[in-house]
């Protein structure tokens, strides 16, 4: 599983490098997705949300295991700082992250909980029926 990991994350064709100021790697996020590999659940909450907490025990449960999934999941969460709230863990990096995605998905606003899955589709984090659903048709 690991050496499958690694290789579908080092293969980059010449086309999708991009040199730029970062002197970082750019990856063409159209290139196809790796079918043996993990799927990527990004998590955007607030301590300020009501409903945040019910999302964050829900990934909780899918990071232990409690659903039977087809793929392996990896599980990022992000704290934003557009609540108004006080949050130790919000940034405001985490906030233009997730307005990178509500322009890139035509998403209407920018509400948490929210899950975004393989940068490529969105849906409420704390109803558990349509996160299962996104993560098992995730491209």
């Amino acid at each position: 599983m690991g050496r499958r990991l690694f290789s579908c994350l080092g293969k980059v064709s010449s086309s999708s490098r991009v040199q730029g100021k970062n002197n970082g790697t750019v990856v063409d996020s159209s290139a196809a997705a790796c079918p043996d590999g993990p799927v990527l659940v990004e998590l955007f909450s607030s301590q300020g949300c009501a409903t945040s907490s019910e999302a964050e025990l829900l990934l909780s449960r899918l990071v232990r295991g409690d659903y039977q999934l087809d793929a392996p999941v990896l599980v990022l969460s992000y704290h934003v700082d557009n609540m108004g709230g006080k949050d130790p863990y919000a940034s405001s990096k985490w906030t233009v992250r997730q307005k990178a995605y509500v322009q890139a998905l035509k998403i209407d606003d920018m509400f948490i909980p929210r899950v975004v899955v393989q940068g490529r589709a969105h849906c409420p984090a704390d109803e558990e029926d349509a996160l299962l659903s996104t993560i098992a048709s995730a491209p």
